[in-house]
C-alpha cells in the first residue's frame, strides 16, 4: 500500500487530485491510502505521518508547503515531494527541499497522470541498488544516494551522499548498468549528474545536495548546459 498525502488550502484542488489518484489506481489495479488535508498546521499536532508521495502546495498560510516538506522530509528521506505551485515564482526554493516533480494550478490532467505514474514508479525503484565490486570488497549503492560520476582515463569516480568509490568501468558502463536515463544526465564531458539531488545548477557548476547541511558541486560545460537544462524540466515535469 503506497501512502499518500495531499494538501492544499483549496478544497477543490484536494478533491481533484485525491479523485484523479483514485481513478488512476482503479485503472492500474492498485490501491492507495490518502490523506487529505487543507493545512499544514497538523504536523504541529498530529506529527509527520511517514508518507510515500505527498502532494503539496506551497502558497499555504501558516506552515507554509516548503516547511511542510522538510517536516516531512526528516521523518523519510525518500518521501517523493510534488509541488503544486507557480513553477516560476518557487523553483529556487522547491530545488532546495528535494522536489520530484513540479505541477502548476489550474491541474493538467494528463500532465498530472505522467507525473503521478513516475512517482509510483519512483515508489516501487526508491531501493534500487547497484552492485560495486572493487577488488576483494563488494558494495550495494542505492542509485539515488548517487551524486554524480566522473570520469578518469582507466575507469570512473562514483561519488555518493556517503562515499567515492574508484572503479575501472567508465560512465558509459555505469549508465547502462544504472539505467535510469531520466534521472542521470551529462553536465560535462567528464561528469554524468544525477538529477535527483540537483539543488542548483548555472552554466559553469551544478550543485547537489549531500546531506541537509552539505552540498557538492560537478562542473558544468556551456556546451552542455542547453541539453542539462531541458532534461531538468522534464524531469520536473515537463514545466517550462
Amino acid at each position: 500500500m503506497i501512502n499518500i498525502l495531499v494538501c492544499d488550502d483549496s478544497v477543490e484542488i484536494v478533491s481533484l487530485i485525491s479523485e484523479l489518484i483514485e481513478s488512476w489506481g482503479k485503472s492500474h489495479n492498485i490501491d492507495f491510502l490518502i490523506d487529505k488535508k487543507t493545512s499544514g498546521e497538523f504536523v504541529l499536532t498530529e506529527g509527520a505521518h511517514l508518507y510515500d508521495i505527498a502532494f503539496i502546495d506551497i502558497e499555504m498560510p501558516g506552515i507554509n508547503g516548503l516547511k511542510l516538506a522538510e517536516e516531512l522530509q526528516k521523518h523519510n528521506p525518500d518521501i517523493l515531494v510534488v509541488v503544486i505551485t507557480s513553477f516560476q515564482n518557487y523553483l529556487d526554493d522547491a530545488m532546495r527541499i528535494h522536489v520530484f516533480r513540479y505541477l502548476s494550478k489550474p491541474i493538467d490532467i494528463l500532465r498530472f497522470n505522467d507525473n503521478f505514474k513516475d512517482a509510483v514508479k519512483e515508489c516501487r525503484e526508491v531501493n534500487k541498488s547497484i552492485v560495486i565490486d572493487l577488488k576483494d570488497e563488494v558494495y550495494y549503492v542505492k542509485t539515488k544516494d548517487i551524486l554524480y560520476i566522473e570520469n578518469l582515463k582507466y575507469g570512473a569516480n562514483i561519488i555518493t551522499k556517503a562515499n567515492k568509490y574508484t572503479t575501472n568501468k567508465k560512465p558509459k558502463e555505469w549508465l547502462s548498468i544504472i539505467n535510469q536515463p531520466n534521472c542521470f544526465v551529462y553536465s560535462h564531458n567528464s561528469y554524468v549528474v544525477n538529477l535527483q539531488n540537483v539543488i542548483d545548477f548555472d552554466k559553469s557548476t551544478v550543485t547537489l545536495r549531500k546531506n541537509p547541511s552539505e552540498t557538492v558541486t560537478a562542473y558544468m560545460s556551456q556546451r552542455k548546459y542547453k541539453n542539462f537544462k531541458k532534461a531538468f524540466f522534464d524531469f520536473a515535469g515537463g514545466l517550462k
